[in-house]
């Protein structure tokens, strides 16, 4: 629980960091047995290999969400999960976008568009 606990306060705060309201805070953790994913070591390049540590993110973010923004978001996240002590080798984040009309937070309401931060 303490180790989901560092995962999950190291990508809210990346989120933040990116420019993301501090309310903005929805997270599913799935923890697979070994068996039951397969993941190559090096994959594309790395110089040493993933170890058995691995956390695949996936990141929900508005359809037409700039590269930019991506970017910072990725190198928040990264910097976070190093500094609670993953290595970066094995951190893989996945973007996808969705748009906001095809979602809601709750209440019925279709989800209205996020209030983003300038980015520096």
């Amino acid at each position: 629980m303490a180790e989901k606990d560092a995962i999950s306060a190291a990508i809210h705060e990346a989120s933040v960091s990116a420019g993301y309201p501090e309310d903005d805070h929805f997270q599913r953790f799935i923890s697979l047995e070994e068996a039951d994913l397969r993941i190559s070591p090096r994959y594309p390049d790395l110089l040493k290999p993933r170890s058995e540590h691995v956390l695949m993110i996936e990141a929900v973010l508005s359809s037409g969400t700039g590269e930019q923004r991506k970017r910072s978001l990725l190198s928040a996240i990264v910097a976070r999960l190093q500094a609670a002590g993953t290595d970066p080798n094995d951190i893989m984040v996945f973007f996808g976008e969705i748009d906001r009309a095809s979602s809601s937070f709750g209440g019925g309401r279709p989800a209205l568009p996020v209030d983003l931060r300038p980015q520096k």
